[in-house]
């Protein structure tokens, strides 16, 4: 076996039907091209799953992915994740965290960790390095993720790191969650739907073998030099302690109309300043903060609620601001009533993000007459805590209408009829995170698209900000935004077509940030200001050298990136998806916005045909259909996935 450095050299395959387990050595070839992590990962899940299949049947793969640099002491890489067919979309989904099993799984011998098949029967699979078994686990199914992470720790050791379902996975919802060490998410998109379909409850993880790096004391001074810098960054402060980001962050989003309420409905400037203060959490709700594995950052914390009506102990949560902030959405009125549903949420394994806003969906359908109390299973949906907490239960035990609304925005739209699907507002049939109607400004009218909120539209898995971090969520100058461009390595001769001398093209700029984005999130890097401000094209190129001992350009690093891109958008179009699954929701196209006085209009559709059309060229994709062309997929090196393409 030759010498790998920074890759623990090895990809996992476990068949749950047959219980069949192997070993194999990673290809080399594959690392250069994909990287690592969701790049490798991606590929795998391109080649193993099948076009067409039902993601919940034994077809559908779970891959596993870690990068090279996730489980050094690189400062800012914790992330790792899984791949796989969506329950939720029938496309893409990708998922990772930063608290997960990645490192101890790289520990243990292993990048990647195929799985495939269905169990008889729940089990659990225990990897502790080189000994890998598949036990029954049974006697854990029912339990919450909170649960079933303690009896496993309680029957192997504390030494093991966890990645499990809750009832949500086991009952097949299509947002379901998979919980790693009992706060990490990946979610979205249902992947807690794919394990629990092939019965698996959870993934216990020991490793002692270490991880090797080529070059030892160059890649000790880049991360000595990294820390020095997070160090003294006023970020870390206001990221970390007592919630101070709600001011800075989610307060101007909720009064420029980014972040509403009421099923999309209307915009809640009052969010921050009436309903969930800053001072009000950091007194009331906030207990600590805790960071990711070899984060010096600590951006994350533990909340919880001491007495009154719906008392939360203390829990560890990725986003504990703003995860409790959103339930307003469907009629939370208070810390306290929004806390509750974000740890219900965890507890169970369901993703909040589309928790909340199919329980807004619904309420909003009753109110429009859509849907009766008969409907509703004798219940009367309105904006408020008991609303949400009683459909909560019904989602994830698919009871009454709970098993409707369990089918996710798109599809529980098309069960109910009569013209309930005008309302549902998804992407590719993930509901979008921010709204294309919000302002530049609290006090301006016009609608401000940057990167993240249009690049909810390219996403693979749907209506998802966060594969398109940008620094343009803040307006800026054009000359900070150029600079921001060079630091991402766009090529000069894109650079002309960006920017003029008081303007740049978004949609232009957008595939470039997609491509970067998607390089450093395939490396593990983590999506917060904090960390993203200190890694360039350039210094990336020189991490994965000085890491693994193979020499990629920071051009090449770059167009790995694309390639990674481009075969997620492939595995989308062999689903099916075209340029039509890239347009707004209905809704954001035809509606107004009232966010306070001020009323925002809708999207323009033409405007976003234009933009998708300049995204397309860029990409080097068919304006008509958004495929990649057979040209394009040469020049990344996909000459395979060129022959397939019509």
């Amino acid at each position: 076996m030759m010498s790998y450095y920074g890759y623990a050299g090895n990809v996992l395959h476990v068949d749950l039907t047959t219980n069949a387990v192997k070993k194999e050595e990673l290809d080399v070839g594959m690392a250069k091209k994909f990287l690592g992590g969701q790049g490798i990962s991606s590929k795998l899940a391109y080649d193993l799953i099948k076009p067409g299949i039902d993601p919940l049947s034994p077809e559908n793969v779970l891959v596993y992915g870690v990068s090279p640099f996730t489980g050094t002491f690189m400062p800012g890489f914790p992330r790792a994740g899984m791949v796989s067919k969506s329950p939720l979309t029938g496309l893409f989904v990708e998922s990772n965290s930063g608290n997960s099993i990645g490192p101890m799984l790289k520990y243990a011998g292993y990048d990647h960790l195929i799985i495939t098949g269905r169990a008889k029967n729940p089990v659990c699979l225990v990897i502790n390095n080189d000994d890998v078994e598949i036990k029954g686990a049974s006697d854990m199914w029912g339990m919450d993720t909170f649960e079933t992470a303690d009896a496993i720790r309680s029957k192997l050791g504390d030494e093991y790191w966890t990645s499990c379902i809750g009832p949500g996975g086991e009952n097949l919802v299509s947002f379901a969650c998979v919980i790693e060490n009992r706060n990490g998410m990946l979610s979205r998109a249902g992947l807690g739907a794919v394990a629990g379909s092939k019965n698996l409850k959870a993934i216990a993880v020991r490793g002692t073998k270490g991880i090797t790096v080529y070059e030892r004391r160059e890649f000790r001074k880049l991360a000595e030099e990294i820390r020095e810098k997070i160090a003294k960054s006023p970020l870390i402060d206001l990221w970390r302690n007592r919630g101070k980001i709600i001011d800075a962050y989610m307060k101007p989003f909720y009064q420029r109309g980014i972040y509403n309420k009421r099923n999309y409905g209307e915009g809640a400037p009052e969010s921050c300043t009436q309903v969930f203060t800053q001072r009000e959490f950091a007194e009331h709700i906030w207990k600590s903060y805790y960071a990711c594995f070899g984060c010096p950052c600590g951006c994350k914390a533990i909340i919880g609620v001491d007495g009154g009506e719906y008392p939360v102990q203390d829990f560890k949560m990725s986003n504990p601001w703003g995860t409790p902030m959103l339930f307003i959405e469907c009629g939370a009125k208070d810390w306290d009533e929004g806390v509750k549903p974000a740890y219900l949420s965890s507890k169970y394994g369901i993703d909040a993000f589309e928790t909340l806003r199919v329980i807004s969906f619904a309420i909003d359908l009753y109110k429009k007459r859509v849907l009766s109390r008969e409907d509703a299973d004798g219940a009367e949906l309105d904006w408020n805590i008991g609303t949400i907490l009683n459909l909560i239960e019904k989602i994830v035990h698919k009871d009454g209408i709970g098993a409707i609304l369990a089918k996710g925005i798109k599809d529980a739209g098309k069960e109910i009829g009569r013209g309930a699907e005008r309302y549902a507002v998804h992407i590719k049939g993930l509901a979008p995170t921010m709204d294309l109607r919000g302002s530049r400004t609290p006090d301006d009218r016009e609608p401000y698209l940057f990167v993240e909120n249009v690049g909810q539209l390219l996403d693979p898995r749907g209506g998802h900000h966060g594969r398109s971090w940008s620094t343009t969520y803040v307006p800026r100058k054009v000359d900070s935004i150029k600079r921001y461009a060079v630091s991402m390595g766009v090529p000069d001769e894109a650079m002309g077509r960006i920017f003029s001398e008081s303007q740049w093209n978004l949609p232009r700029l957008l595939k470039w940030v997609d491509d970067f984005d998607t390089m450093v999130f395939s490396l593990g890097l983590c999506m917060r200001p904090q960390m993203m401000a200190n890694f360039d094209v350039n210094n990336m190129a020189t991490l994965y050298s000085i890491t693994t001992g193979m020499e990629l350009s920071p051009q090449e690093m770059l167009e790995a990136g694309g390639r990674i891109w481009n075969t997620q958008r492939l595995f989308n179009a062999r689903e099916g998806a075209t340029r039509k699954d890239d347009m707004p929701p209905y809704k954001m196209m035809t509606e107004p916005l009232r966010v306070g006085g001020n009323v925002n209009p809708p999207a323009k559709e033409g405007e976003i045909q234009d933009m998708l059309s300049e995204y397309y060229e860029e990409s080097g994709w068919d304006k008509a259909t958004g495929i990649p062309t057979k040209e394009k997929l040469v020049e990344l090196g996909l000459e395979d996935e060129a022959k397939r393409v019509a």
